[in-house]
Parts: C-alpha cells; sequence; structure tokens
C-alpha cells in the first residue's frame, strides 16, 4: 500500500473524527449558546453519527494495513 496515500487517508479521517469530537463536545456544554441549530438532539445524532464514520474508516484501514503485512516464518526452534 501507497504510504502517503494511507497517511492521508489516516488524517483525513482522524481530522474529520476530532472535528465532530469537538462539536459535540461543545453541544453538550454550550447547548443554550448555539441559536442557529433549533434541533439540537437532531444535530447531535449527526455528529455522533460522524463519530462513528471516522472511527470506522481507521478501522477499515488498520485491517487492511494487517492485512497486508507480511507475516514471520514459524520459528522451528520453537515447537
Amino acid at each position: 500500500m501507497e504510504q502517503k496515500l494511507l497517511n492521508a487517508l489516516v488524517a483525513h479521517y482522524n481530522a474529520n473524527l476530532q472535528r465532530a469530537e469537538a462539536n459535540l463536545l461543545n453541544y453538550f456544554k454550550n447547548s443554550a449558546g448555539i441559536g442557529e441549530h433549533p434541533d439540537i438532539v437532531g444535530e447531535m445524532a449527526k455528529l455522533v453519527d460522524a463519530v462513528g464514520t471516522a472511527r470506522g474508516g481507521l478501522q477499515v484501514l488498520n485491517d487492511m494495513v494487517q492485512q497486508t503485512a507480511p507475516t514471520e516464518a514459524p520459528d522451528p526452534d520453537n515447537k
């Protein structure tokens, strides 16, 4: 797997995760001060979904990297 592409994807999902978590935390701590969103619960649900999507993307990438990693040959002396 091309390392630069992998790094870019990981950065993308990490940025989305950080953004969604920060905004969600803001809703929990300052929900009364957020006037542009009348449906606060709906907006928070979207952020929870965004967190799940970002974490899922990172997990998929991690799984793919593990699948492509070379496996070590068993040690013949360790039976």
